[in-house]
């Protein structure tokens, strides 16, 4: 009964998040593009066969591209913690992205918990980047200008996809499972407010920040972690808490430019401001700021016909330090 409480409470949430996600991108403003084609993709990695979908959003003239131009791509992971949210989330920054980089954004529609706990959503991502690799030519995408991004969990997902890739790539390399010709390079991360040490609860975290502003119900948290984690499971592994992984690790699997969104107002700020030192401390360039006066997932507020002068800068910023590790 458990279980199926709580498939239940998941998909009632994910209807109200769907209603609120209308209402942000379509009654607020600017206006997001919608994505110019889609695809759905088999899942290649981890033991949990299965299809998702990609979201493709272009710039002008893709369509008409030539054989021999290629386009820098951005792979979005979506927020939700890891239970609800939509590929289509995140079409305002893909918008952002395309317009000012004139770069390809990919947005993921990973499967979500309960029906698919830890780790098959970052495994899907890490099978997304794969199958775009392997259909570059086919897509005009240049895999040496890769790029993710994410929000909230899929903030997560930045780090822990960089690091599960890692790893699928050593062993597909190991076994000749993977022509060097189809490995791309990962040159950036762009994260806003991710989670990157599960091992601290909710508690801890809302205490680590004196300017907390409590967005979230207490009960989508347990729902979140019942439905992701399975019991007992080790909250330090490097796929969970990439804020606790070991420096050896980051150094080789996260790419040496990154972007980090954090906000004033989330429980998230701490564990993000620390991982962010200690990124710079490993040698990595981390561009990024925290947002004034804001809470977690202030962006994704519908404004009803106004606009976000804070969410607008913080996708600029974001956006042109990209275009910067693009070029």
């Amino acid at each position: 009964m458990a279980g199926i409480s709580l498939y239940i409470k998941a998909s009632i949430i994910r209807f109200f998040q769907t209603i609120g996600r209308y209402c942000d991108l379509y009654l607020s403003k600017p206006y997001p593009q919608r994505p110019a084609f889609s695809r759905s993709i088999p899942s290649t990695v981890g033991s949990v066969p299965g299809k998702f979908k990609l979201l493709f959003y272009t710039p002008a003239g893709f369509n008409f591209r030539s054989k021999a131009e290629t386009y820098p791509f951005l792979i979005n992971f979506h927020g939700g913690g890891y239970t609800i949210g939509n590929a289509a989330d995140d079409a305002r920054w893909a918008t952002e992205v395309v317009k000012r980089t004139g770069g390809v954004v990919i947005s993921v529609d990973y499967r979500l918990a309960p029906a698919f706990p830890f780790p098959t959503g970052i495994e899907d991502c890490v099978s997304a980047v794969l199958y775009l690799w392997n259909h570059a030519d086919e897509l005009n995408l240049d895999i040496s200008r890769t790029a993710f991004s994410g929000f909230s969990a899929g903030g997560n997902f930045c780090y822990t996809a960089a690091i599960r890739l890692h790893e699928e790539l050593k062993t597909l390399k190991a076994s000749g499972g993977v022509e060097d010709s189809k490995v791309g390079k990962l040159v950036s991360t762009v994260a806003f407010y991710p989670a990157v040490d599960m091992t601290k609860s909710q508690t801890e975290r809302n205490a680590s920040n004196p300017n907390m502003k409590p967005i979230i119900n207490p009960i989508f948290f347990k729902l979140f972690s019942g439905a992701y984690f399975s019991p007992g499971q080790d909250m330090h592994s490097p796929l969970l808490s990439p804020g606790v992984a070991p420096d050896q690790l980051l150094k080789g699997a996260l790419p040496d430019n990154m972007v980090m969104i954090t906000c004033w107002g989330d429980g998230l700020l701490a564990e993000g401001e620390a991982f962010r030192e200690r990124l710079r401390g490993l040698g990595k360039r981390v561009d990024g700021y925290t947002v004034p006066d804001v809470p977690h997932g202030w962006d994704k507020w519908p404004s009803y016909g106004k606009g976000d002068l804070k969410r607008d800068e913080a996708y600029k910023s974001a956006a042109e330090s990209l275009k910067e590790f693009w070029s």
